[in-house]
């Protein structure tokens, strides 16, 4: 990962045009070249992990889970969700086929989970740079810059790597699921390792600092912002009508967004 430390928020705005334009210029009809993430940090020293990696480190238990066990615990629940939500999603039960497919299988509840703090294997980014700046400038302080990363999974050719190696899936946005999903842009990354098991191979989730970010592919980058830039960014995001309410749609959001509209803002 290359890291990236940038003087303003005008530089970064650079950036992304950049890139726009980088894209814009390769793109070819027999080169597939997938759109950039983007995922904000209030601290630039924070990891690029998901909850669920944060939960198990920190209970001191293996972070390198099954799909089949994490698949077990949707299962366990579901039950509780359905009762006490008007939610209602498909959680069958875990084959070993599932274990072929590059999307794990209950995609859409694990996106809702996710949205709701439940630990999850998902790691959530959004396809608008803006929102990304949002979350990362949102709950900035004085003590530490921010960061804005930013990952592409396909650069024009297929991507490769060493069996038994952890690898990065980009899952995307076609989802029937909770509306932050659609709210905020979002696409999500999992890591994942294959483990033989006697005469089969397991799917386990990973750690995504532990996965091979090149620049022929998995491309990540972390761009490293003054916080001291937050009042003029989030200024200019609320005039792009990104802010809480927009992103969360709660009372609760509404409170913060009027709340910076009449007194951080003025």
């Amino acid at each position: 990962m290359e890291t990236i430390n940038l003087k303003s928020w005008e530089a970064f705005e650079k950036v992304i045009n950049d890139d726009i334009e980088w894209k814009q210029a390769n793109q070819k009809p027999h080169k597939y070249i997938s759109d950039m993430l983007y995922r904000g940090h209030a601290s630039s020293k924070w990891k690029l992990e998901t909850s669920l990696e944060r939960v198990l480190k920190k209970e001191h238990k293996d972070e390198s889970l099954s799909w089949e066990k994490y698949h077990r615990i949707l299962q366990s629940i579901d039950p509780a969700i359905r009762s006490f939500t008007n939610h209602q999603y498909e959680v069958l039960d875990f084959t070993d086929q599932n274990t072929s497919r590059f999307v794990p299988p209950a995609y859409e509840f694990m996106v809702y989970i996710r949205h709701h703090g439940f630990p999850s294997p998902l790691l959530d980014w959004s396809a608008s740079p803006y929102v990304a700046a949002f979350f990362a400038f949102q709950e900035a302080n004085e003590e530490t810059d921010i960061a804005i990363f930013s990952y592409r999974e396909y650069l024009g050719r297929a991507k490769g790597g060493w069996s038994g190696q952890p690898k990065i899936t980009q899952l995307g946005p076609y989802a029937h699921t909770h509306k932050r999903h659609f709210l905020q842009q979002c696409q999500y990354t999992i890591c994942t390792i294959e483990k033989e098991q006697g005469d089969t191979i397991k799917k386990y989730y990973s750690r995504h600092e532990d996965a091979e970010f090149r620049h022929d592919q998995d491309l990540l980058r972390k761009y490293v912002i003054p916080s001291n830039e937050k009042l003029k960014v989030l200024r200019k995001l609320e005039s792009m009508n990104i802010n809480s309410y927009s992103l969360f749609g709660t009372e609760e959001s509404l409170m913060a967004t009027l709340a910076f509209r009449e007194i951080t803002a003025n």
